[in-house]
């Protein structure tokens, strides 16, 4: 994915990813965001320097200005189309269960609560957990290889945070 250099309003650039959450990640984790029914379907997300990649998307991340959000709830034809590809990303200020996450919303999305991405260690091995909602409650678990992400499908850890723990 190339990723585009110029300027738009309410931006203030390209943020830069954590240089641990950059590379391939894979999870068989079950959950609501898979595409398959079945439940042995490996999925895979993949961080750029600035950019992540899903299953069925690609993105540039960056920086908004958050002044010109708080003043434009609608945006022109032009500018829907000359970010399309674009999300924004904030940095979460506190630490949940140990695990620091940067959070991601489409970038003309001015509500909501966004998709989550925290690395951790879970079984001695680099995870990267994709969780959503107020409380970020895990939806999966990214491993760094398809083995990894076959073998610990659906297991559960105490970093791993549940719908049940915030009800």
């Amino acid at each position: 994915m190339r990723v585009r250099t110029s300027k738009v309003a309410g931006d203030k650039g390209l943020y830069s990813v954590p240089v641990k959450l950059q590379g391939k990640w894979y999870s068989m984790d079950k959950n609501r965001r898979a595409k398959s029914e079945s439940n042995n379907q490996l999925t895979e997300i993949e961080f750029g320097k600035h950019t992540l990649k899903t299953d069925d998307s690609s993105y540039e991340i960056h920086v908004p200005d958050k002044e010109y959000f708080e003043k434009h709830q609608k945006f022109s034809d032009q500018y829907l189309n000359d970010t399309h590809t674009w999300v924004k990303a904030f940095n979460s200020t506190e630490q949940l269960k140990g695990v620091n996450y940067i959070t991601i919303f489409g970038w003309t999305v001015n509500s909501g609560y966004g998709t989550s991405y925290g690395y951790t260690i879970l079984d001695g091995q680099p995870v990267v957990i994709l969780a959503n909602g107020e409380g970020k409650w895990t939806n999966q678990v990214y491993w760094k290889t398809p083995e990894l992400a076959k073998k610990h499908k659906d297991q559960n850890f105490d970093k791993l945070v549940t719908e049940a723990e915030n009800n």
